[in-house]
């Protein structure tokens, strides 16, 4: 060990924080999307009506999360073509559109025909079943929609599972992802029914059919358009009214109740 002098100080240096943060945030945006609606917006419709009608500088939370995300892809996704193919300019495999469903998207990885999609993880617990792995999946139906293709592979970095001596340690999991045919027709169906509503919204800029986002993306400190789509039912609750830091008021517990207690 070396022995740290008693005229060493430190000092959070904000200025050097800001200029990471703008540059981190000037790489991870760089890449610009195909013109129209993404695989992304038929997850949640709602965001993507806002997205497009309403643009924003992503966040700065966002911002590390997607760096931390395409440096990861970069390196995995690479190493997979191999060792010298790594290219922290290549997160995936680009963008292809489908005429059939209106859409473009952006796979990880076509191998033999079939789409791999990469995900990092921060849970540290393994999926027990498909309601684990699901936003995950319905991301790639959307692809297996547009490529129209029965089989695809998730592949799960992730970072904090738990080995056999309870220690966590970053790990790969990788599931082969299966569906019917005429459940994929279903799929299809609803996907070009998604596009036909968001269209909708956007001309007649109404976007009060679509269905809410998941809850965890909705609500003051998680979307930056809240104040704006009102989703109902939760607008103007305490549970999605708090921003972030702020502490959701416990219910109340009526008098009678609480003597009885």
């Amino acid at each position: 060990m070396i022995p740290i002098p008693l005229s060493v100080t430190v000092a959070r240096n904000r200025a050097s924080e800001k200029m990471l943060l703008e540059k981190a945030r000037a790489w991870v945006t760089k890449d610009e999307r195909l013109p129209g609606w993404h695989a992304s917006g038929m997850l949640d419709p709602r965001q993507a009506f806002w997205a497009q009608v309403d643009p924003k500088e992503i966040s700065d939370k966002l911002t590390v999360m997607f760096l931390v995300g395409k440096v990861l892809h970069a390196f995995v996704l690479g190493a997979v073509d191999g060792p010298d193919r790594v290219d922290l300019n290549r997160t995936d495999d680009g963008s292809s559109s489908s005429s059939e469903l209106g859409i473009s998207y952006s796979p990880d990885k076509i191998l033999d025909g079939k789409v791999r999609e990469l995900k990092t993880s921060r849970s540290y617990y393994e999926p027990t079943d498909v309601k684990d792995l699901d936003i995950y999946i319905e991301q790639l139906l959307v692809y297996m929609s547009a490529t129209r293709t029965l089989e695809s592979e998730l592949w799960v970095l992730y970072l904090n599972l738990k080995d056999q001596s309870g220690r966590t340690c970053p790990q790969f999991r990788s599931f082969t992802v299966k569906v019917s045919e005429p459940d994929l027709e279903a799929v299809i169906e609803h996907l070009k029914t998604v596009k036909q509503d968001l269209d909708a919204a956007v001309a007649a800029q109404d976007w009060r059919h679509l269905d809410l986002c998941r809850e965890w993306k909705c609500g003051a400190s998680n979307c930056e358009w809240y104040a704006k789509c009102q989703p109902e039912g939760r607008y103007g609750t305490a549970k999605f009214d708090a921003k972030a830091g702020e502490k959701v008021p416990a219910k109340a517990v009526p008098r009678a109740k609480k003597a009885a207690q």
